[in-house]
């Protein structure tokens, strides 16, 4: 299945502040590995027959390169983010602009803290919604309004997971992948209760960002890390690909960090 993705490139990548814990100002970015790495991502979607669209970055918004958490986009209609950390509110203005340029029309800007599709992940007809780290409770609500869609609320438990796209990944219409460990007892029975088929990760896995990926169902791109998961991925069948993300990990992000899809 062919989708059409949203990617920023890493001109202005860099970490000028501390929001999340695996940010630190004293482990800065390799510029030329993180543009090597940016540059994989890209062509590995164009292979995969994916459409790539590409939104300008702006000097000063050095995360702006995590375009997952610039919206939340279903059969054309757009939640922009309501971010929570004031470093990263400007961003919504620019990704509300390269929408109206492109002709999307309807808009929700949430009143309540959401970052886009970092803890938004779409499954079949359902919206799985995480918080409370990065989104708000009550923007779920608002959400499942918008989009006219039921939203599975999922509770974070661990604050390097910071987004639901760390610790959870869409595999296909069947199945879903996730750690454990970053979620209360009552959302893994949500999931388990909602999905056929859901698979496991390690913990080893979990911290190398494996679960922070992008799949169509047939092809799946994750870190080059994750070893366990590439395995199981492989063993199903799946066309696997993996990549480095060091350079983005040190700023909390990975594949799906990096990626919006545009339905």
């Amino acid at each position: 299945m062919s989708k059409t993705v949203l990617l920023c490139s890493p001109v202005y990548f860099d970490i000028e502040y501390e929001i999340n814990p695996w940010m630190d100002k004293d482990n800065q970015v390799k510029q030329d590995v993180a543009r090597q790495q940016w540059l994989q991502l890209n062509g590995i979607y164009g292979r995969m027959g994916w459409q790539v669209e590409h939104i300008d970055p702006v000097e000063g918004l050095p995360d702006m390169v995590f375009t997952a958490n610039g919206g939340l986009v279903i059969a054309g209609k757009v939640a922009l983010p309501t971010f929570r950390a004031p470093d990263r509110q400007p961003e919504t203005a620019h990704f509300r602009q390269w929408f109206e340029q492109r002709g999307y029309t309807e808009f929700l800007q949430p009143k309540y803290d959401f970052e886009g599709e970092g803890d938004a992940l779409v499954w079949n007809d359902i919206i799985f919604v995480g918080y409370p780290w990065r989104s708000d409770k009550p923007v779920h609500a608002e959400l499942a309004e918008f989009f006219g869609k039921k939203v599975v609320s999922l509770q974070l438990a661990d604050a390097r997971f910071y987004h639901l796209d760390t610790c959870l990944t869409i595999v296909d219409d069947q199945t879903i992948a996730l750690w454990p460990k970053a979620f209360t007892k009552e959302a893994l029975k949500a999931v388990h209760n909602t999905v056929p088929n859901v698979i496991e990760a390690s913990d080893e896995d979990a911290l190398a960002y494996g679960l922070n990926a992008s799949s169509d169902g047939k092809n799946i791109v994750l870190s080059d890390r994750a070893m366990g998961l590439i395995k199981t991925y492989q063993e199903r069948g799946m066309s696997v690909h993996p990549i480095p993300i060091s350079e983005f990990q040190k700023s909390g992000g990975g594949v799906k960090c990096l990626t919006l899809e545009l339905r």
